[in-house]
């Protein structure tokens, strides 16, 4: 991985605790993970459901693009036993 893309992504991992507050403020229960937007390194943020159309939820946390899909439940992996 190049230093651009090692730099562009610990600032993701930096600006997830805050997002996680954000959308947990404003929706409840979220799951917020690392994915592409528009090319570039930006956080998910999965909901249980649609959010109430008066929410404006926020394109960008802390500089970071965001992607918001509704997925249903939200359940948290467990790692495969070895």
């Amino acid at each position: 991985m190049s230093q651009e893309s090692d730099a562009a992504l610990e600032k993701v991992r930096a600006a997830k605790p805050a997002a996680e507050k954000i959308f947990t403020d404003l929706l409840g229960e979220v799951s917020i993970g690392i994915t592409r937007v528009k090319g570039t390194y930006g956080l998910k943020v999965n909901l249980t459901k649609a959010p109430p159309s008066k929410i404006d939820l926020p394109a960008t946390v802390d500089g970071v693009p965001v992607h918001v899909e509704v997925t249903g439940p939200i359940t948290k992996r467990t790692p495969p036993k070895s």
